[in-house]
């Protein structure tokens, strides 16, 4: 535990705050933000175990690798479901299904679970951003003001600002680990930020009083 600094263990134990939220609105919530409190927990629960549970090296990278897998599919689930459109929908669905067959060729290709994530990393970073700003200006276009109380507003929100911010770090990992800790901490302060602001704005989505379904 000692390995990483205070604002880290801050970082990454911030989700509590939208998981005890989305716990008391569960039942009143849409589908797509009864996915989010699912992903929610499966997040905490893989960081506490990459985090604490004694494993290998190759072990803890290749869980690493299917973590950003099934993050993917659990954002795009929201996104999909969020469109007004029916074309859209299938769309956003056959996304996962495409990043889902990218994933598999490049792992047993050119990036193997025993090697760095970056390029299936930043592609699923690049398009959760892309989807997320085009569902974004959707829902502002579409919804009648204020549209700070709707609860999708809060979370696309937060999808692009995190994905958005966090791109440069996922692109950059192989250059980055040859750099001295003190250095790597410092970029890794970033991404800690960014989570926090990633998980308050959820927070916020689900107190939303349009957190209905």
């Amino acid at each position: 535990m000692n390995r990483y600094p205070f604002f880290a263990y801050l970082s990454l134990f911030s989700i509590v705050l939208p998981i005890i939220a989305g716990f008391f609105k569960f039942t009143s919530v849409d589908r797509g933000m009864k996915i989010l409190f699912l992903y929610l927990v499966f997040a905490l629960t893989a960081d506490i175990y990459l985090l604490w549970i004694p494993k290998g090296y190759q072990i803890h990278l290749g869980l690493v690798h299917l973590y950003y897998l099934v993050e993917y599919v659990f954002i795009m689930s929201i996104i999909s479901l969020w469109q007004e459109s029916q074309r859209m929908k299938i769309f956003f669905q056959a996304l996962i299904l495409l990043y889902g067959v990218f994933w598999v060729i490049a792992k047993v290709t050119f990036e193997p679970l025993s090697g760095l994530y970056t390029f299936t990393g930043s592609t699923s970073q690049v398009l959760l951003t892309i989807c997320a700003e085009y569902t974004l200006f959707l829902v502002v276009r579409n919804q009648i003001p204020p549209i700070i109380k709707l609860d999708q507003f809060w979370v696309l929100l937060s999808f692009v600002i995190y994905y958005a911010g966090t791109l440069f770090t996922i692109a950059s990992r192989g250059i980055l680990i040859h750099f001295p800790v003190k250095t790597l901490f410092v970029f890794a302060s970033i991404d800690w930020s960014l989570k926090i602001i990633f998980n308050i704005l959820f927070t916020v989505g689900f107190l939303c009083p349009q957190s209905q379904k």
